[in-house]
C-alpha cells in the first residue's frame, strides 16, 4: 500500500518519528531539541521501517469500507461488539483530551500496568516530567492534515480533581493519535488494568477509528507493527500489510 503523507519543510512527520524511537519523538515540546536537530537525518531510516517486508505493519485500510463506520463496526465479531457495549453500560466515554489536564489519570493507568508487570520506567516518571506536553492546540510545526491528538475513556465523578484543576471526570484509558496527510498512527495506548474486562480498550480503538473515518483523506490507520499482539489486533479488523511511505 502506497501512502503519500505530503511532507514539507513546515510540519514534523509525528507518526513516523515515533515509530523510529518512541521515547525521542513523543511530543513536540518535550522532544524540541531531537526533532531540531535529528529529524531530517533520521528520515530514511524511519522511511525503511515502513519498507521492511519482513515485518508488516498492522493496518486497517479505511476504503475497505468506504470511509464509512457501520460499514466496519457491522463487520466486527459479536463478541468485540458486546465488550463495546458491556464499555458503555459501565459509564465509559470516549472523548479528545488535553492531555496536560490528565497527566495524573495518565501515571495512575501506568502504574496499574506497572503492578502487574514491570515495564519501562519511563511511563512512571513524576508528573512533573510530563507537564508542558504539546496537547490541546495547533503547534508551529503542524496543520490541519499533519497533527497529533490525544482521547481518552473516561467516567463522571463530580468535584474529581487532578492536582489543582477540577476535571469532574476520571480517565481510565488514553491514545495519542498523530495524523500526517493519508496515514494516521495510534501512538502512546494504554488501559487502566483493572477495567480491561469491561471492554475499554475495544471501545477506545473503535472509537478511534470512527473519528477517523470522518476525514476522507486519511487511507489508513497503522497500529506497530503486526508481529506485536496480532491475535487481539485482528479481532478488531487490522490486517498485515506492507506500507510503503511517499515523502
Amino acid at each position: 500500500m502506497k501512502i503519500n503523507v505530503r511532507n514539507n519543510d513546515n510540519i514534523k512527520l509525528q507518526g513516523l518519528c515515533y515509530y523510529n524511537d518512541s521515547y525521542k519523538y513523543w511530543d513536540l515540546n518535550h522532544c524540541k531539541h531531537a526533532f531540531e536537530k535529528d529529524y531530517f537525518s533520521l528520515l530514511p531510516q524511519i522511511n525503511g521501517r515502513f519498507h521492511n517486508s519482513s515485518l508488516p505493519m498492522a493496518t486497517i485500510s479505511l476504503d475497505d469500507y468506504e470511509h464509512n463506520f457501520s460499514n466496519y463496526h457491522n463487520s466486527l465479531s459479536s463478541k468485540v461488539k458486546r465488550d463495546i457495549e458491556v464499555s458503555k453500560k459501565n459509564k465509559f466515554y470516549f472523548k479528545k483530551l488535553n492531555f496536560n489536564h490528565h497527566v495524573y489519570d495518565f501515571l495512575d493507568i501506568n502504574d496499574s500496568q506497572n503492578n502487574h508487570r514491570k515495564i519501562n520506567p519511563w511511563y512512571v516518571q513524576s508528573p512533573e516530567i510530563f507537564l508542558n506536553s504539546h496537547s490541546g492546540y495547533t503547534h508551529e510545526w503542524e496543520d490541519d492534515a499533519h497533527y497529533s491528538q490525544w482521547y481518552g475513556l473516561f467516567k463522571y465523578f463530580k468535584h474529581y480533581k487532578q492536582a489543582d484543576i477540577t476535571t469532574n471526570e476520571k480517565m481510565f484509558a488514553y491514545c495519542k493519535l498523530a495524523v500526517e496527510g493519508e496515514l494516521a498512527t495510534i501512538h502512546l495506548i494504554w488501559g487502566h488494568r483493572k477495567f480491561l474486562n469491561k471492554g475499554i480498550m475495544f471501545h477506545m480503538i473503535t472509537s478511534v477509528i470512527e473519528k477517523i473515518m470522518k476525514d476522507k483523506r486519511i487511507k489508513c490507520l497503522v497500529y506497530y507493527a503486526w508481529n506485536q499482539y496480532p491475535k487481539w489486533k485482528s479481532r478488531m479488523l487490522f490486517k498485515p500489510k506492507k506500507i510503503e511511505i511517499i515523502l
